[in-house]
């Protein structure tokens, strides 16, 4: 029995988009990474504009959830993101807070559920 893991974008914006998602599911009680088909998930967000990235995870225990940037941890870079929870949320987001979010999912069970969007602010 699979339970789902979905990593997206929450658009506030008129224009319609396909928001990535990313799946994760997990096998008994520990939390597995479902290999995708694709290399790359990129989102592209406007300069000013507010970022939110949703990491919906299933699991039991509930696991515990932290993001994560290249190069460092989200909240080495942004004091204004909340990097425990399950939505990141970057309000006026700028050209250097681009770059490759990760969402890790872990409850003590097994490997850690990890998975990647890159943002490119334009």
């Amino acid at each position: 029995m699979a339970q789902g893991f979905a990593l997206s974008p929450v658009d506030r914006s008129a224009k319609a988009q396909s928001p990535p998602t990313v799946r994760i599911v997990h096998s008994g009680h520990a939390c597995n990474v479902e290999e995708e088909r694709y290399t790359e998930r990129v989102y592209t967000i406007r300069e000013g504009e507010t970022l939110e990235l949703t990491c919906l995870v299933t699991g039991h225990p509930r696991p515990q959830i932290r993001w994560t940037k290249t190069a460092g941890s989200v909240s080495d870079r942004f004091q204004d993101s909340s990097v425990f929870n399950e939505t990141l949320h970057i309000a006026k987001i700028q050209r250097h807070q681009g770059g490759r979010y990760y969402c890790k999912a872990e409850n003590g069970l097994g490997s850690p559920a990890i998975k990647s969007i890159r943002v490119d602010v334009y």
